[in-house]
């Protein structure tokens, strides 16, 4: 199943002029096959043709079998340059992802198949594959930064259909775009005046009683202002603004800190489906990125505040997000962050 990435036209930037809101309408989105509707899964060792040829695996020894693999998303929200007509990048975009008419959505979206088993928990999987994807992430944003057109990347993970998963095979998600999304922005922002906030962070959940768990090198902690029940952040110790660019015992560290912190979760609440996703800082600017950038592409051309990190944060969706959430951008929890963390360490 090699078939091409959807048309590139079918993957556009909408912006609503009273918010700055920007809407990525993506309608082979409403195609992804569910669990019950497919013969074979295609996730799974030996159905490797279901799927596009894959980026990266592991171990990248193609005579060996494969622990972990990223390819290309079949249904993606934004497609690579080589997939839009040139007039578009030439003319088609515009001042930004918050002005102007819909344009082209650009970028990578790629899936990362963490186990060859059909394995539906990341309890499950075996912790060598476990370990080989939180790498092959790594080797994967770095090298999207390295890219000319793209200026900021992420992973995430959709676990349950609740959270969004149509699949039942463990896998994550990976995507890098042209721009920084506002909520980057808005987290480099706190930065910008000469704090750590992250320090600050570590530092009032200690004495708050709301860590969670520890490594040398990570501290997961329930933030101040979680916005599900059991939520929990991890954050390096030290400042780190790229995860692309940690060492690969760090990423074990991290691969082994989520497991346990999703172990905790799920003794916390047995069944919860969740989501987490990764922020780091924009890619590193480089003299010759801006000029080469398709136009109306954002690179981040200021600094990054010294003390900022890369951090993961996991999402329990113990409730429902209801019309209070969504009208106006606002949270309620039913469980306060020091309780959340007392039952997350099972206290």
């Amino acid at each position: 199943m090699h078939d091409p990435q959807p048309s590139a036209s079918s993957c556009r930037i909408h912006t609503d002029p009273l918010s700055g809101r920007a809407v990525f309408v993506a309608p082979a989105r409403a195609e992804r096959p569910r669990e019950e509707s497919l013969a074979a899964c295609p996730f799974c060792a030996g159905n490797e043709a279901l799927t596009p040829h894959e980026v990266l695996r592991s171990p990248a020894d193609r005579v060996l079998p494969w622990r972990a693999r990223i390819i290309p998303n079949r249904y993606p929200v934004v497609v690579d340059r080589g997939h839009h007509a040139p007039e578009e990048l030439a003319d088609g975009l515009s001042a930004g992802p918050t002005a102007g008419p819909p344009r082209p959505a650009h970028g990578i979206h790629d899936v990362v198949v963490e186990s060859p088993r059909h394995d539906t928990s990341i309890l499950e999987i075996d912790p060598l594959a476990w370990l080989a994807s939180w790498q092959l992430v790594r080797d994967r944003l770095g090298q999207l930064s390295e890219r000319d057109d793209l200026a900021w990347g992420m992973v995430f993970k959709n676990s349950g259909p609740a959270a969004g998963a149509s699949l039942d095979h463990v896998h994550s998600q990976l995507v890098a775009l042209d721009f920084v999304p506002p909520v980057i922005v808005a987290k480099l922002a706190t930065g910008a005046g000469g704090g750590d906030p992250f320090e600050a962070m570590i530092r009032e959940a200690e004495i708050e009683r709301r860590v969670v768990a520890t490594t040398a090198d990570l501290v997961a902690l329930v933030p101040p202002a979680p916005r599900q029940p059991l939520e929990t952040w991890i954050l390096p110790r030290q400042p780190s603004p790229w995860f692309h660019a940690v060492g690969p015992e760090v990423a074990a560290g991290l691969a082994d800190l989520v497991r346990e912190v999703v172990a905790r979760i799920e003794r916390a609440a047995p069944g919860a489906e969740f989501n987490w996703w990764l922020h780091q800082a924009p890619f590193s600017p480089r003299s010759d990125r801006a000029g080469a950038m398709p136009r109306g592409c954002r690179a981040w051309t200021g600094d990054v505040p010294a003390g900022w990190r890369w951090h993961v944060e996991l999402m329990p969706r113990i409730s429902p997000l209801a019309g209070f959430e969504l009208g106006i951008g606002c949270h309620i929890s039913i469980m306060s962050p020091e309780e959340s963390a007392r039952r997350l360490r099972a206290d």
